[in-house]
């Protein structure tokens, strides 16, 4: 039997607090590893909230000192670690004429201290739209571990089941999406989360942030899941490291029940 133990780390975020919210971020990782936990999820945009007034001031690109800081904690470690924060974008080549927002979504995955894959977030959600460019790409992230292929959604890209079918076709063994989402939106994300686990017969762990800003309240409610919806762990509204063990080879068995995958009929869709 081959088990990997995930940690969605449920944290308060504040806002535009870049050195804080890491610190908080890496504080409550070594909590993690310390209770045996190899693959660790932290909510979106996890160092600095919408952080939309500084944002090119915050904004990073991936070799700047937030990776570093998640690729070090990751090598000494032994750990994966994926999130999402916000990333500059480099510039060259990039017509000005098409006046393209400066930063990215940026949804990574780091493993034993290097960066294993990243996934640019591809739809994006109100304000969003003005601040961050879209990504054009949707492919699983290749880990060594375990021979392992995470499916990395980033919060708004839930709503839309073309983007987990994707990674489910192209070879993603579970799906993993770090989330921002408000206390209003709460019970259609579970359901969402829920659905993208079933529909692709994978596991799902699904981490929201908790507290407040100026522009919401966030009320946690982070969950792992297995391939059928089991809820095998679940958070309330407060900061927390959730645990929860996914077992590869009953996930496997999940997936070779029935023939859903095999079944579709795109040429109709």
């Amino acid at each position: 039997m081959t088990n990997v133990k995930a940690a969605c780390i449920q944290m308060n975020i504040s806002l535009c607090s870049k050195q804080e919210n890491l610190e908080r971020a890496l504080d409550l990782g070594e909590e993690a590893v310390s209770k045996e936990a190899e693959l660790l999820v932290y909510p979106e945009v996890f160092s600095t909230g919408f952080c939309y007034d500084r944002i090119e001031e915050v904004a990073e690109t991936v070799s700047g000192p937030t990776l570093e800081a998640l690729c070090d904690f990751s090598k000494e470690y032994r750990c994966i670690l994926t999130g999402s924060m916000i990333e500059k974008r480099e510039m060259e080549g990039v017509s000005k004429e098409r006046q393209l927002p400066s930063q990215f979504n940026l949804g990574f995955c780091i493993e034993s201290g290097k960066l294993a894959g990243v996934h640019r977030k591809t739809q994006l959600y109100g304000p969003e739209k003005e601040y961050f460019a879209l990504g054009d790409r949707i492919h699983p992230i290749r880990l060594q571990k375990h021979g392992l292929s995470i499916g990395l959604i980033v919060c708004n890209e839930l709503r839309y089941p073309e983007v987990a079918r994707k990674l489910t076709l192209e070879g993603a063994d579970l799906l993993v999406s770090a989330a921002e989402i408000p206390d209003f939106y709460l019970y259609p994300w579970r359901i969402m989360s829920l659905s993208r686990a079933i529909e692709n017969q994978l596991p799902h762990i699904a981490c929201n942030r908790v507290g407040k800003d100026r522009y919401s309240n966030y009320p946690g409610g982070s969950f792992i899941a297995d391939g059928w919806g089991r809820i095998l762990a679940e958070a309330g509204e407060k900061e927390c490291i959730l645990l929860g063990e996914i077992d590869l080879e009953e996930a496997k068995k999940i997936r070779q029940t029935g023939s859903i995958l095999e079944d579709r009929r795109p040429e109709l869709y």
